[in-house]
């Protein structure tokens, strides 16, 4: 099977020149003016991301449209001509090289990272070997007449070329890093629902189109303010944002400052101000930007981190339940077991020993199979585990309460408990039987009121239970009676007895939150749990692919 036309190196190369030539030509007429020069933004961005084996290409692709611009103008000299027949890109390319090869704007392309430090250093080369260029064109052209202005040429020559590449190189380099093949459709989706988009929407064009309608009606000292203002809106967007806030906002200030200016007949002190005051800023806000970014990165890495390891501890929670659940049942079925056996043994002893008193040996058989029941039953209710946690609710604590000699009430409300994690409702009965356990601490308790509600909001799933326990002290006495049963309802419970800071830390593995009131004669523990798991996978979905970072 013969090669691909796009596989062939020299159509490949073509298509490479024509392309750029004919974006060349395209952009020059309408938006390449004295004070931003948007051609030079572009070329700096293909020689970044461009392999070097397609320089040459563009280097024609440059080449033939800028000579074609350039051979009509003979009021300008032969001089001029035969300067300006040598495109631009001549010019960068050896500077973009020295500084690919020594300290690389883009380290490891397949990485998708950017240094910032490398890239500002590039672009200001790049700006004073435009400058260069430029000012060698003007000195070589027989029109130019006057005294010498090197505030004048700074702005066109040096801080406009500067803007352009500020305006652009950053919003190319955003789309590269945030390229998908083949995922288009999920990228505008992603950068159209993003908080960055919505706030540029609603904060920074609103109020640039403002101030730029006051920059062309009012008066210089209106103008002045209103520049300077513009940098405001900036400055927010890059402190949530980082430096995507600066890619986006900068070259929309850029451009409504830029071509207000170009109506100006001859340079003035406005303008000088006007272009180094944009300068300074883009830059310093870009430099923040990065820093910014790199901060922004390492809270969603210890985010995520968080997230591990709470999905660490809801899985040994969720294995921890689990095998409390089988040995449960192991124990259940060694007491039945048990419970042959030991029949089984007495049928054989009567057989050898008619006259034997059996009574004594089958009771204690059946309190060591009753035992072993118990034991089961506290390590994992059958009810929980046969009928949900409602049922446990109701019956497991209840009848450990009622030995105790504790009055209790159960209210369930709500809806979706059938759709909550298992998890979720393991962690929503332990932490029920601890906090009743710690309520009934008290000897005063005398009553105990369960409420456990569950919803949905927005879509996500959260239960809230409360417990709380009634204290009088009239009932210290009826407490003492049954101090021996009270000491076994942590153990008929499962409970392991603990404090309102392990209760808190247990019930934040959910995103939880924990309060305790002690209104009156009553003590309260409120717990709200979510669907962690539910929520964790829309985070994860949310966030992919990761953060990648723009400095090194």
């Amino acid at each position: 099977m013969g090669k691909r036309w796009w596989a062939n190196d020299w159509l490949l190369q073509l298509g490479v020149a024509v392309g750029y030539g004919l974006l060349y030509l395209s952009i020059h007429p309408f938006l390449s003016t004295a004070h931003w020069p948007i051609h030079a933004g572009i070329r700096l961005a293909c020689l970044l991301l461009t392999p070097y084996r397609f320089w040459p290409a563009l280097f024609v692709g440059e080449a033939l449209p800028n000579a074609y611009e350039v051979l009509p103008c003979t009021e300008l000299g032969q001089a001029w001509i035969a300067f300006r027949c040598i495109p631009p890109f001549a010019v960068a390319m050896p500077i973009v090289w020295w500084c690919r090869s020594k300290f690389p704007p883009l380290p490891s392309k397949s990485e998708h990272v950017v240094d910032i430090k490398a890239l500002l250093a590039c672009i200001l080369l790049v700006s004073l070997g435009s400058m260069a260029y430029s000012w060698t064109a003007a000195s070589l052209a027989k029109t130019v007449q006057g005294p010498f202005a090197p505030a004048s040429w700074l702005v066109d020559f040096f801080l406009g070329p500067y803007l352009a590449i500020v305006s652009i190189v950053p919003w190319v380099l955003m789309a590269w890093l945030d390229s998908r093949p083949g995922h288009l459709r999920e990228q505008i989706h992603k950068i159209l629902s993003s908080r960055l988009t919505l706030d540029t929407a609603t904060l920074l064009i609103p109020s640039i189109c403002l101030l730029a309608w006051l920059n062309q009606t009012g008066n210089d000292q209106t103008r002045l303010i209103a520049t300077i203002a513009m940098a405001l809106p900036m400055a927010w967007l890059t402190l949530k944002h980082g430096w995507r806030a600066v890619a986006i906002s900068g070259p929309l200030v850029i451009a409504c400052i830029s071509v207000s200016l170009t109506s100006e007949e001859a340079p003035n002190s406005q303008l000088y101000t006007a272009m180094a005051f944009l300068t300074i800023t883009v830059t310093s806000l870009f430099v923040l930007g990065a820093r910014i970014s790199v901060q922004l990165a390492k809270e969603e890495e210890e985010r995520l981190s968080l997230l591990n390891v709470q999905r660490v501890a809801r899985q040994s929670l969720q294995l921890s339940e689990q095998r409390m659940r089988h040995t449960s049942q192991a124990l259940e079925y060694l007491a039945g077991t048990l419970h042959i056996t030991n029949s089984r043994l007495l049928e054989q002893m009567r057989r050898i020993v008619p006259n034997i008193e059996s009574h004594a040996f089958y009771k204690q058989a059946l309190n060591t199979q009753s035992q072993v029941y118990r034991l089961a039953e506290n390590m994992h209710p059958v009810a929980w585990r046969e009928r949900g946690l409602p049922a446990a609710l109701n019956e497991t604590v209840a009848r450990a309460l009622d030995e105790a000699g504790i009055a209790y009430r159960c209210e369930i409300s709500g809806r979706g408990f059938s759709r909550l994690n298992p998890a979720v409702l393991t962690a929503t009965y332990r932490t029920a039987c601890e906090a009743v356990v710690y309520v009934t601490s008290r000897l005063a308790c005398t009553r105990v009121s369960l409420v456990l509600r569950g919803g949905e909001t927005n879509g996500k799933r959260w239960i809230v239970l409360r417990v709380e326990g009634v204290l009088e002290e009239t009932g210290v006495a009826n407490a003492v009676f049954h101090s021996e049963e009270r000491k076994l309802l942590a153990a008929k419970l499962g409970a392991s007895t603990l404090d309102i800071p392990e209760i808190r830390d247990h019930v934040r593995i959910f995103d939880g939150l924990l309060h305790m009131r002690i209104p009156g004669d009553r003590l309260q523990l409120t717990a709200m749990l979510h669907d962690a798991v539910q929520e964790e996978q829309r985070e994860i979905s949310r966030f992919a692919p990761p953060l990648r970072l723009w400095v090194k």
